[in-house]
């Protein structure tokens, strides 16, 4: 994924060059749709028991759905919509060659977004678009769990639900190619829930986890 992220940037790069001749501006209406990864970020990578609690979590995807509203040349809002699955590091977590575990399984860490969005733009020649954006909103968040079968019996985590605040910003070019749009975004997401999880004792507990991830995305849009 990291690869193709890659070749797409460099082909986006090379696209002003090869347009002819400029097209029409942008109209005030943007809907857009994004795919690309979702890279763990400070302690939502931690894959060592240094932390209590380790996320270990795995780089992962994210799909975006989005729509913007200019209200000028410069300046746009909107709402978006992501989806986040990074999946549970078993395999750190459990060593692969380990006698005495039977079997192993796990889920993945999940997260809704739900966020408005502000956007400062400049368009360059009507070839393409530089924008910043900055988003703040909510993250409804399933946690990861686990289950490991040894030979002395069986230890698991189960998954917890948890809604928080959440926040991000970023950065993208909007490459015009009629009749859509093809863009490159790099953004950070920021959310921290308070989780149930169990102790080595097994008892419930309440821990406070970021979930925080950058991600590279690429994208086609409409305008109208």
């Amino acid at each position: 994924m990291k690869r193709f992220i890659l070749y797409a940037f460099l082909l986006l790069l090379a696209l002003p060059a090869l347009a002819q001749t400029e097209t029409e501006p942008l109209k005030q209406h943007l809907v857009s749709l994004q795919v690309g990864s979702a890279f763990v970020s400070g302690k939502f990578g931690k894959a060592a028991f240094t932390d209590a609690y380790p996320a270990f979590a795995r780089d992962g995807l994210l799909l975006t759905g989005s729509y913007r509203y200019s209200l000028g040349p410069h300046v746009g809002v909107g709402t978006s919509v992501s989806y986040r699955h990074n999946r549970y590091n078993l395999d750190a977590f459990v060593e692969p060659d380990d006698e005495l575990v039977t079997g192993k399984s796990s889920e993945a860490w999940r997260s809704w977004f739900t966020l408005a969005d502000v956007y400062f733009k400049v368009p360059v020649r009507q070839v393409m678009e530089v924008y910043l954006k900055g988003s703040a909103g909510a993250a409804f968040n399933r946690s990861a769990s686990w289950q490991v079968q040894t030979t002395y019996g069986d230890i698991r985590m189960p998954a917890d639900k948890a809604t928080a605040p959440a926040w991000g910003w970023g950065s993208g070019i909007n490459f015009i190619t009629k009749p859509f749009l093809i863009s490159l975004e790099g953004k950070m997401l920021y959310t921290k829930p308070i989780l149930e999880v169990l102790n080595t004792q097994g008892n419930s507990l309440r821990h406070r986890q970021s979930l925080n991830t950058f991600n590279l995305n690429v994208g086609v849009l409409y305008d109208f």
